[in-house]
């Protein structure tokens, strides 16, 4: 395999399609797994993942953007063999990281557990736990992959990672819930796919860089920093990215520890029969918002999360240049804008019929009248709360990474934990109030995110002198958006007069992309300079100047 270098936007197509392909995986696989095993064992599921994510963002996090600044530096001065040593002293601090918390993860399964007030977790947690080493070693690859500006790599071990989940996690799943196994057994079965796929890709990218190296060497520059020196700068470039990275992912933790000790000690009181005891019932609550509100939620990160990886190199190569570095933050923020906007709205609007569409309706508890509540009735409304942290999910994420990449990471520290702490108290407050109980999961995390997205914002302002412009940048997507949400409702309405719901729902939203798209070009919101950043660009823009669709 030979090395490739992409553009900025190449890479993020590159890492678009391989994302939009391992989100379809994903949905695949917890849309059945769910439906297939039900909200108390996708709860357990959703528990024990969100305390791997912690741990996954603690290991990797920081070191693939620091890996991927260094290397990116190295090569702009023609220091080639300085980046393969960046490579081999970042891998063997890898291997180490990764089975230390391997180590940590399942020999302190049981004290998660017991915090969690879980005790069948633990066996969870343990089932999980072998992935952290493979984790870390595939980081390793990405990060020498993408500060070559080299996306393929990455693409290709994350689509091989999603069909392991797919093919061995679901059916693991699935064969356990009709086997009769317990709630917590059949979610350790569906997490023994993911740590597979993790190997799988683990396996490729050990045969990528096997075959680029050879590539690697040409040309090599003698000159080279020690394995001392570079440790220290990957250490203290990682770092600040780490902690702020999993200090964001306690959001998930304060949902899975807070939010359900909370409903279970506190809301299911004498008005509510629970349909199982308090502990399960909560459990199924945090499943059902887990593996139906928030994985709509997370939906639109598809699209988003490959221009932060990309704009990171670009951006560190960009910082001498004030007019190119300005020009590409603008561009970064117009696109995002023009993807997150419209889902948030959608999402919003269609929360109830997207839903439907793709879960079964099971039921939690029920009320003193022996109303019953069912988890689509709960889900979809959390989803409609949820909905407009989408945009500030995509801000957030863009933002965040030109700190990163411009040397600023310390500064994106103070806006996380300004967020989480904002999630904690919001959590702690808003469901201990019965009136207002597990909805104020959603509505603690859109505050979360309002802050992190506002301290972000003045940070850009003051390290890099860039202000977001509302009226430039924001304002024309937002009412494309506006009138995409009104479009899709109305669609819907009228559809769901003469179709069966999942007719409905697929009209709505296409009849909403249709006028969106349309939208954006009829205000001008896509700008020549947009097209231009595309491949081919220029020629596209050419065919849609001929339409009088652009100028």
């Amino acid at each position: 395999m030979s090395k490739k270098k992409q553009s900025f936007v190449q890479g993020a197509l590159i890492l678009m399609l391989s994302n939009i392909i391992v989100k379809v995986g994903g949905a695949l696989f917890k849309i059945p797994l769910a439906n297939a095993i039900g909200d108390n064992a996708m709860g357990y599921f959703s528990f024990a993942y969100s305390i791997y994510s912690m741990c996954f963002l603690i290991a990797t996090a920081g070191l693939p953007v620091a890996i991927s600044r260094l290397i990116a530096s190295s090569l702009s001065q023609k220091r080639t063999k300085e980046a393969d040593k960046i490579y081999r002293v970042s891998l063997r601090l890898f291997i180490i990281i990764g089975f230390t918390a391997t180590l940590i993860l399942f020999f302190g399964a049981d004290a998660v557990a017991k915090i969690a007030n879980s005790p069948n977790l633990s066996v969870c947690i343990r089932t999980i736990s072998p992935i952290m080493f493979f984790v870390c070693m595939v980081s390793t690859f990405r990060g020498y992959f993408q500060g070559h500006q080299n996306m393929i790599p990455t693409a290709t071990s994350q689509v091989i990672e999603v069909s392991g989940n797919l093919l061995l996690g679901l059916s693991a799943g699935m064969y356990a819930s009709r086997s009769g196994y317990s709630a917590p057994v059949v979610a350790s079965f569906a997490l023994g796919g993911i740590t597979v796929g993790m190997v799988l890709s683990a396996i490729y990218m050990i045969f990528a860089k096997t075959v680029a190296k050879k590539d690697s060497e040409i040309g090599m520059d003698t000159r080279t920093k020690s394995g001392k020196e570079i440790a220290s700068e990957l250490i203290s470039i990682a770092i600040p990215i780490t902690i702020s990275s999993s200090i964001l992912s306690l959001t998930s933790i304060i949902d899975s520890m807070l939010a359900v000790g909370k409903l279970g000690s506190s809301y299911f009181g004498s008005n509510f029969f629970p349909l199982g005891n308090e502990t399960s019932v909560a459990m199924s609550l945090y499943g059902a918002y887990q593996a139906k509100a928030v994985t709509f939620f997370n939906l639109p990160t598809t699209i988003i999360t490959p221009f932060a990886v990309s704009i990171i190199p670009t951006i560190s190569g960009s910082l001498g240049n004030r007019e190119n570095l300005k020009k590409t933050m603008d561009f970064t923020f117009r696109i995002v804008s023009m993807i997150c906007l419209p889902c948030a709205f959608g999402l919003g609007v269609m929360a109830k019929p997207i839903i439907s569409m793709f879960f079964s309706n099971s039921e939690i508890f029920r009320d003193v009248q022996g109303t019953v509540f069912l988890s689509n009735q709960i889900a979809a409304p959390m989803l409609t709360i949820l909905a407009p942290a989408v945009a500030f999910s995509g801000l957030i994420t863009v933002s965040s990474a030109i700190l990163q990449a411009s040397g600023h990471e310390k500064k994106s520290i103070l806006s996380t934990l300004c967020g989480v702490g904002t999630k904690a108290v919001t959590v702690l407050v808003l469901v201990g109030t019965k009136a207002v109980s597990y909805f104020g999961i959603p509505v603690s995390t859109l505050l979360s995110y309002l802050v992190m997205f506002c301290f972000n914002m003045f940070f850009l302002s003051h390290t890099l002198n860039y202000r977001l412009s509302f009226r430039k940048l924001l304002f024309k997507p937002l009412c494309c958006a506006i009138l995409c949400g009104v479009t899709a409702g109305a669609s819907y309405a009228l559809f769901i007069q003469v179709l069966p719901n999942t007719l409905a729902t697929i009209g709505g939203i296409l009849i909403a992309g249709l006028v969106y798209a349309l939208a954006l070009f009829l205000t001008k919101t896509i700008q020549k300079e947009d097209l231009l950043f595309l491949p081919k660009g220029e020629k596209l823009f050419n065919i849609l100047n001929k339409l009088h669709l652009i100028h």
